[in-house]
């Protein structure tokens, strides 16, 4: 059990936590679950041919020879329905940008853009890639000198669209909770998907 001495061992605390939980939550998901989605195969078809807002699922695909997803910053009303494929990609793309704005001091767009994150094809190769964004997490949080945690946790940096906050706000909002909420979203697309509710 780690030992709270500073607000980055909490840090580090609910980012192992909710890293246990993802982990807990995605260990027996097959692949019929992971690219599931509530529509019949002709629904499917129409709706991959409409642009990302009137879309009805949000989904990983392949489009030209590379791997892409559906996204519009925009809220839309309703909301499209997310594949499990399509929430570990957001998860992990979404932490990997925030990582890069904190760790470069530089908001998304100026060296490096959304276009230039992976999206894998499959499970394995997602789960992959989010352990290896999560496990930057948490080195950079351990990197951290014990005399400077104050210092480097209410340092400001970039969010990905250029607001500076602090990184502790960054780290948690763009990492933590976001890894926290998305899994809680996975488990009920589980439940819907096995029990039908």
């Amino acid at each position: 059990m780690l030992r709270i001495e500073s607000a980055r061992d909490l840090l580090l605390r609910e980012l192992v936590s909710a890293m246990h939980n993802l982990h807990e939550t995605i260990a027996n998901i097959s692949s019929e679950e992971y690219d599931w989605e509530p529509l019949s195969p002709s629904e499917q078809a129409a709706d991959c041919l409409l642009p990302p807002e009137r879309k009805r699922v949000w989904r990983v695909f392949q489009q030209e020879g590379h791997w892409t997803y559906d996204y519009t910053p925009e809220a839309l009303d309703p909301p499209p329905f997310t594949t499990i494929a399509w929430i570990i990609n957001h998860i992990a793309q979404t932490a990997d940008m925030y990582l890069f704005c904190i760790q470069s001091e530089k908001a998304e767009g100026i060296e490096r853009t959304w276009d230039d994150l992976p999206v894998p094809s499959n499970f394995a190769m997602a789960c992959k890639y989010l352990d290896e964004v999560l496990a930057v997490a948490r080195g950079y949080l351990l990197s951290f000198p014990q005399q400077q945690i104050d210092e480097k946790l209410n340092k400001l940096t970039p969010a990905p669209w250029g607001e500076m906050r602090p990184t502790y706000v960054n780290l948690w909002g763009g990492v933590i909770e976001h890894l926290i909420l998305h899994t809680m979203q996975i488990a009920a697309r589980k439940d819907t998907i096995r029990y039908g509710f």
